[in-house]
């Protein structure tokens, strides 16, 4: 299974990872199985996390299920039921967060274009 392992993308690995495990990881934990199991050299671990973290937030097959730890979308029940239909509003109500918290630190960091120019003149 090693050498299969080493072509598969990192965000496959990751899923393999989860559904061998059955249960949600934190994502440190996650990803770093996900570099072992790759076993190929990184010049930078904080990097190679980074971007092996960005593709499991962008791909449907995984889910955050809160503080860092993720999980698989198809472990979520399908139909109907109020359990369901709490765990995916709460999904998507911590996701709304995550992306407003993000919108909001990068507004800091970049002003809006409207007042540079007014400056300017």
């Amino acid at each position: 299974m090693g050498e299969m392992v080493k072509q598969l993308s990192d965000v496959d690995v990751a899923y393999q990872v989860l559904a061998e495990k059955g249960s949600p990881m934190y994502f440190r934990d996650l990803i770093g199985k996900v570099l072992e199991s790759k076993g190929r050299p990184v010049a930078s671990v904080a990097h190679a996390m980074a971007e092996v973290h960005t593709q499991i937030n962008m791909d449907s097959r995984f889910v955050h299920v809160g503080k860092g730890t993720w999980g698989l979308a198809e472990w979520l029940p399908q139909r109907g039921g109020r359990a369901a239909e709490e765990t995916a509003a709460a999904v998507s109500t911590d996701n709304n967060l995550r992306r407003e918290k993000l919108l909001a630190e990068i507004q800091q960091d970049y002003p809006a274009a409207g007042v540079d120019a007014e400056e300017g003149e």
